[in-house]
């Protein structure tokens, strides 16, 4: 069944060559008990090693079943170790961090057999050598023969085809030695075994046949092969493949052997991790701060159109200049004061685009908004009445110019903020959600005799611009606190056109008086109005109606969305218009209270991203020393690679050991980083709230914690790469010679 033909085995180091088999011939019976004999270097164990497939001759050929090996791929070799061949080791090469259960369960597991069955074999194997009382015994519980019996019963576990012992009692004492030969020649009895020793007297006793070895060539043979055998046999191989779960429970158990150094591992691959879920703990809690700022104090900010906004783009490369800062330079450059307005770009509020908008007002703005404003380009001018003068036998009031708009002013602005003096309060139930009436009343509209009344706005402490209290005539130079009741019934004239004091005519004015004082309401989350006078769309439409000289197009549009969630749902429409537009057909808006919340967010993503960055240098170093950890473990358990590739492991199953084992470290640094990560942001939320009044602000996602621990484990698995790589390509026959 086997047969070795014209085997030649040659190890060269450097200029030396050793001829550790020269050109050797021989076959074995299937089943019969085979010692090779011969002085220590005649070639007795690399001849072990050549049959199983160990190691591979320079020449010749290892016949299977009538099977040549010539062309065998590594993967065939893998198989063929662990359907075919049985090891029994002098050193008996147990893996200590494993049980003795599971040394035997390992090559089962290679071999594909289930869990199940494979621990029932296991556990019969063991009973047939004595052991079923240790199995959950570590091979440092065992005494010599006990462990030998081990590896026996690990060899015998798959059943193979050929036991191959190398000095198997040379390590025990007489007694043990007569134990563990008596139960080998057992199993001689239907297997092949080939021993190699240097106990002749053993060898004289136990075997059934005697081949004698010197300087690499057959010297005697007691009971050679003189006629060709029949053999029936086929050579079957199957596959061997280790489960991610067994590489996993080797891991474990190795790490289990080193807790303290893996723990301290674990906990410096964390550092980075803290680092990490701090920061986003941070940005995350003040986002949602700023959304939930957003959300409850400038929901109500309106969407507004204006006919000129800003373009950024253009904005932003005016900034960028090649002029260096602070010349030696005696000359000056010119620079235009007034540069920003050609930044303006032109936002054509068209009738098309108007009816858009009030179409939108009509339908489902019902349900979105709680007001919306249209305001026009207006001439008029506030009067205030100053003195009076005699002409004559008359008194003629005299009256200055408080403020004047024209349609060259543009209230709104650019940015969509509105700090008119005369403020044009939005249709809708937006005003009366958010402000209430605090003095004074309602005003009430004579359009007949053109007197008209408008509101008084002062903020949530009742204060008033300097400069309006000076338009309402009082003296802002000795008082600072003003009566309500003397602010109420303040007159003023309302002049449609521009005034000219020579030329223009008072008695066209209308009447305005103001008759409450209003205020946000508390709790509310709307800012429609500055300090100044506001009045209703009532008079503006009248206004509109019967001055139509003074009044231009509509140059702002506000819209107040209803809550927090429609405003998404208003802007959706509103950029549906500007689909398959050129840019000069496009109108934008403005999101004033996106405006204010993007450039903070902006601020905290910036400072987060450096931060992580940095903290990201503490990833970078703990993943090279976990590279480094990994590395010396090859180290350490070479022997037990050498043990894995007897047993039928492949390359790629020795790489996944020490992959299975990166896995753990990762998982463990990244499940410790994130544990003390949330410890730590108990106290940074007590620091923040003392510091700031803002209770609970760093909050760890739960996304953030899974997203972390995965980055922790795939950098581990990235580290230990190389190391694994070098393990799987070590060679079997060195590793095993490793102490």
């Amino acid at each position: 069944m086997l047969k070795l033909k014209n085997i030649s085995k040659t190890y060269v180091i450097g200029e030396f060559h050793q001829n550790a088999l020269d050109d050797i011939s021989v076959e074995f019976r299937k089943a019969e008990f085979v010692t090779v004999l011969g002085p220590s270097g005649c070639g007795k164990t690399t001849m072990l090693n050549v049959i199983g497939g160990l190691d591979h001759a320079d020449k010749g050929d290892l016949i299977i079943n009538d099977k040549s090996t010539k062309n065998f791929i590594d993967q065939e070799w893998d198989m063929y170790r662990n359907n075919s061949i049985g090891f029994i080791f002098q050193s008996h090469n147990l893996i200590s961090h494993l049980s003795v259960l599971q040394n035997v369960e390992m090559g089962l597991s290679l071999s594909g057999v289930s869990r199940n069955d494979a621990k029932k074999r296991a556990i019969e194997v063991l009973d047939r050598v004595g052991l079923k009382d240790h199995l959950h015994k570590r091979p440092n519980q065992l005494s010599g023969g006990q462990s030998q019996r081990v590896a026996i019963a690990r060899a015998l576990a798959n059943n193979p085809d050929v036991i191959l012992a190398d000095e198997p009692t040379g390590s025990l004492d007489s007694e043990t030695s007569i134990q563990i030969l008596d139960l080998i020649k057992e199993i001689a009895k239907d297997k092949l075994v080939i021993m190699v020793t240097h106990d002749s007297e053993m060898a004289y006793r136990y075997a059934t046949r005697i081949i004698k070895l010197k300087d690499g060539k057959i010297i005697d043979d007691s009971n050679p092969i003189e006629e060709k055998i029949h053999n029936d046999a086929k050579l079957d191989l199957k596959k061997t493949s280790m489960s991610f779960k067994t590489s996993l429970i080797s891991s474990l158990n190795n790490i289990r052997t080193k807790l303290g150094r893996t723990l301290l591992t674990a906990f410096a691959g964390s550092i980075g991790i803290i680092g990490i879920a701090l920061i986003l703990a941070l940005s995350n809690g003040l986002g949602k701060e700023i959304d939930k700022f957003e959300s409850e104090t400038l929901s109500g900010y309106p969407i507004t159109i204006t006919e000129s906004r800003l373009d950024f783009e253009k904005m932003r490369q005016a900034t960028e200049t090649d002029l260096e800062m602070y010349p030696v330079e005696e000359y000056a450059t010119m620079y235009d004061e007034n540069r920003f307005q050609s930044f303006l770009v032109e936002n054509v509020i068209s009738d098309d685009y108007l009816q858009y908008v009030e179409d939108y007002v009509a339908t489902e703005g019902q349900e979105t908004l709680s007001g919306v404003k249209y305001q026009r380009k207006v001439n008029m001018s506030l009067l205030k009445y100053m003195t009076v003068t005699g002409v004559g036998d008359a008194y003629v009031p005299i009256y200055s110019e408080a403020i004047e708009e024209t349609e060259d002013t543009n209230p709104a602005g650019v940015f969509g903020f509105d700090f008119s003096f005369l403020t044009l309060l939005p249709e809708g139930q937006v005003f009366d959600n958010n402000y209430e009436l605090i003095y004074g009343t309602n005003p009430i509209q004579d359009y007949e005799n053109q007197q008209f009344e408008v509101y008084l706005v002062v903020d949530e402490y009742n204060r008033i611009y300097k400069s309006t209290l000076q338009i309402l005539g009082f003296d802002t130079t000795t008082e600072t606190q003003f009566n309500f009741a003397d602010i109420i019934g303040t007159e003023f004239k309302l002049f449609m056109g521009e005034y000219n004091l020579l030329s223009s005519d008072v008695s066209t004015a209308m009447d305005v008086t103001i008759s409450g004082i209003i205020r946000a309401k508390e709790g509310s989350n709307v800012a429609l109005l500055y300090n100044g006078l506001a009045y209703t769309s009532e008079v503006a439409s009248y206004l509109y109606s019967n001055f139509p000289d003074e009044v231009g197009g509509i140059d702002t549009i506000s819209l107040y969305p209803s809550n927090f969630d429609n405003k998404d749902l208003v802007k959706t429409y509103l950029d549906a218009y500007n689909v398959d537009k050129t840019v000069a057909e496009k109108v934008e808006y403005v999101d004033q209270a996106a405006t204010i919340t993007s450039m903070v967010g902006g601020v905290i993503d910036t400072i987060s991203i450096v931060l992580i960055a940095f903290a990201a240098i503490s990833l970078v170093v703990s993943s090279i020393m976990i590279a480094i950890i990994t590395y010396i473990s090859v180290i350490e358990r070479t022997k037990e690679i050498g043990v894995l590739r007897a047993l039928g492991a492949r390359k790629k199953d020795i790489s996944r050991v020490f992959n299975s084992e990166n896995l753990i470290i990762g998982f463990a640094s990244g499940v410790v980083g994130i544990l003390v990560s949330i410890l730590l942001i108990i106290p940074i939320n007590l620091i923040i709230e003392n510091l700031a009044e803002m209770p609970n602000v760093a909050k760890l996602s739960a996304q953030h914690m899974v997203s972390l621990i995965v980055i922790s484990i795939v950098l581990a698995y990235i580290a230990g790469f190389i190391p694994a790589r070098m393990a799987s390509k070590k060679d079997p026959v060195i590793a095993l010679r490793t102490e």
